[in-house]
């Protein structure tokens, strides 16, 4: 992925969520939640939803994806912007180039 300065990041509730969820205590909870505020919310649409229970039936059982995972896409289908994620086995299958690793 190619650097980009005028390049703004955003994070969806979902993601929010699973990394306050991945805190162990208070205090990384905490540091966890201010980095967190750096970044913009970008809210999933009706049909961001309807796009991720699509996903999810078509590729729960063939692919072991799971519903945050398609609800975490959707935005980035519906935008046409890259998810960095480590996690391509699942984000490939929902995004296929749009998927990328961010290190």
């Amino acid at each position: 992925m190619k650097a980009n300065a005028s390049l703004t990041l955003g994070i969806t509730p979902i993601v929010w969520m699973e990394m306050i969820e991945g805190a162990e205590n208070k205090l990384d909870q905490k540091l966890v939640a201010r980095f967190l505020g750096r970044f913009p919310l970008v809210y999933p649409t009706q049909a961001d939803i309807d796009w991720a229970m699509r996903q999810l039936s078509m590729y729960h059982l063939s692919h072991n994806v799971d519903s945050f995972d398609c609800l975490i896409a959707a935005p980035s289908y519906h935008l046409q912007l890259p998810v960095c994620t480590r996690n391509l086995k699942h984000f490939t299958s929902l995004l296929g180039a749009l998927a990328q690793q961010p290190y």
